[in-house]
């Protein structure tokens, strides 16, 4: 196997080990192919949501790893489906 392979698209080894979809996580990859930073829960009137930050940056090695286009691309399909 090679280490593309093993790396699954991601940029370093660390991104890749780091990345979850559980929700818990620190660095999610949503449904959307989104990496995500999670900054925590917040309540607001009484319901607790994550709150969910893009990045555009590996925060290990520094790679763009998501372009606005990506992010925009990618958050209009998610608006679509609640639509």
């Amino acid at each position: 196997m090679t280490e593309d392979t093993e790396l699954a698209g991601f940029c370093c080894e660390e991104l890749a080990e780091a990345v979850s979809p559980d929700t818990t996580a620190s660095l999610i990859e949503h449904d959307s192919g989104l990496i995500l930073l999670n900054l925590g829960e917040r309540e607001e009137e009484g319901e607790t949501g994550l709150m969910l930050a893009t990045i555009h940056f590996c925060p290990f090695c520094g790679t763009e790893i998501q372009t606005d286009e990506d992010i925009e691309a990618a958050l209009g399909a998610v608006e679509e489906t609640f639509n």
